[in-house]
């Protein structure tokens, strides 16, 4: 049974390792966080489409080129940035990256450093190119260049943390979630947490890293336990009886509810009077609401209009995430 287990973990390790190589050569995995589709040019002007055929370029850079334009642009700033002299030797850095092995503290500080500069200078040529009337190849290939040099980055970085999903998925226990939907979802929180990661604030990128990956494994969990709920299957007698998952959620949930309080007791998000008291009105916060209101019955107690109490109740929302994952990665 071991080394039927053995083989099975071998074969989905290499399965990760292939698919990475192949996305590095791939123009439809995209800087801003969005994965888009060969041929999805539906979000670029016929004007610029007529401008991108008339270019000498490849097909593949043509491609590309309809991607950049037209796909979300995000990356963590730095203050190092706009300091030309200081980020010249930092993309100079030469840093290689084996598979599952991770990087020391300077190289992955260097290589945020240089993935998160590359996609500035992609926005900034992007910005420039789009004001002209005509584009040139010469004016094309430095954002073709910075395209390069992001998706080099972000796979290296992906490449050596690769371990950190196949050892956590090894630690954990879903019943009935199949190891390869683990790795997969896992993978992918491994992706968005990459694009996430600053590296200004001083901590590892595992540490970060660990905590998108468990939510990737809830996430799979959830989402296999939605199917099996919809197209009963016949389970296990032992997963039947196992309420570990419900136990493991409900204590999250009831960390989470915690946690939220302590952070609006305090005001560590630094919310406004207004911002304080929709969310108590629609989360029924205080004790002497039992029930939440809707966005029309806190506009009427407010004097507002409900689409004025869902912009305060979203910019909220929005504070208290960020001091939450704040915290995650300090805790």
């Amino acid at each position: 049974m071991a080394h039927v287990l053995r083989i099975k973990y071998e074969a989905v390790v290499a399965r990760v390792i292939l698919t990475i190589m192949w996305l590095r050569e791939q123009p439809n995995w995209f800087v801003g966080g969005r994965i888009m589709k060969k041929g999805d040019n539906n979000h670029i002007s016929e004007k610029v489409a007529k401008k991108i055929a008339r270019l000498s370029l490849s097909a593949l850079q043509k491609q590309i080129l309809a991607e950049i334009i037209a796909a979300p642009i995000s990356c963590i700033p730095n203050e190092r940035f706009s300091r030309r002299t200081i980020m010249e030797p930092v993309m100079a850095h030469r840093i290689d990256a084996l598979p599952s092995t991770l990087l020391k503290s300077e190289d992955e500080y260097i290589l945020f450093l240089q993935l998160n500069y590359a996609r500035y200078k992609l926005g900034q040529c992007r910005r420039r190119l789009l004001r002209r009337s005509r584009w040139t190849k010469k004016e094309i290939m430095p954002l073709l260049d910075r395209y390069r040099i992001q998706m080099d980055c972000r796979s290296k970085i992906v490449t050596s943390n690769m371990g950190l999903v196949l050892s956590m998925v090894q630690r954990v226990s879903y019943p009935g979630v199949e190891f390869a939907d683990l790795v997969s979802e896992g993978s992918m929180a491994l992706l968005r947490a990459a694009d996430k990661f600053d590296c200004a604030r001083g901590f590892k990128f595992s540490t970060y890293a660990c905590r998108a990956i468990l939510k990737g494994f809830s996430r799979a969990a959830k989402m296999s336990y939605r199917y099996h709920k919809l197209f009963p299957t016949q389970l296990e007698i032992g997963m039947q009886k196992d309420d570990q998952i419900e136990q493991l959620r409900k204590k999250v949930r009831e960390e989470l509810v915690e946690e939220m309080r302590n952070i609006m007791q305090r005001n560590l998000a630094d919310l406004s009077d207004i911002e304080d008291r929709v969310l108590r009105m629609r989360f029924s916060l205080d004790e002497n609401q039992p029930a939440p209101l809707t966005l029309k019955q806190v506009g009427e107690r407010l004097q507002l209009t409900k689409e004025r109490i869902r912009q305060i109740q979203n910019r909220a929302l929005a504070k208290l995430r960020l001091i939450a994952e704040d915290r995650l990665v300090t805790a």
